[in-house]
């Protein structure tokens, strides 16, 4: 089985990824990658006030563009630039008022369009050492 690119970021459901976000009870306030209530262990009274929250799995391509060079690190994928494949990336807007930066598969990028529906999804990314790690996306519904 092909290891997640980092735990706590979303699960798997089918075909789909799942995201796991965070909502401040008093405000309202939706986050993604979710806040860690742990992380605020001299606070109680902050951590009480995180609720975890999945988000939905489907939305609109607010915008993308292409990504046609290595990223710097800390990005986890094959950075030579021998075997680079450009990759297109966007902002996919959720129902729960947010923007999730998200790789986009499934089509290429002449046949994207500003809100287009889009439905969360499964990838693999391959680093540099060869080993394949699942990470979400989305592509056209």
């Amino acid at each position: 089985m092909t290891a997640l690119i980092t735990e706590g970021l979303f699960r798997v459901d089918g075909d789909r990824a799942v995201l796991f976000a965070s909502r401040r009870r008093s405000s309202g306030v939706v986050k993604f990658p979710a806040e860690r209530p742990e992380l605020f262990d001299g606070s109680p009274d902050t951590q009480a006030d995180i609720e975890s929250l999945e988000l939905s799995t489907e939305g609109t391509l607010y915008t993308f563009t292409t990504q046609e060079f290595a990223p710097p690190l800390p990005y986890k994928g094959n950075r030579d630039p021998n075997t680079f494949r450009p990759y297109i990336v966007g902002f996919i807007e959720l129902e729960e008022g947010l923007l999730v930066e998200s790789l986009i598969i499934g089509a290429p990028a002449g046949d994207l369009r500003i809100g287009q529906q889009m439905v969360s999804a499964i990838t693999a990314l391959e680093t540099e050492g060869g080993e394949t790690l699942r990470t979400y996306a989305f592509r056209p519904a």
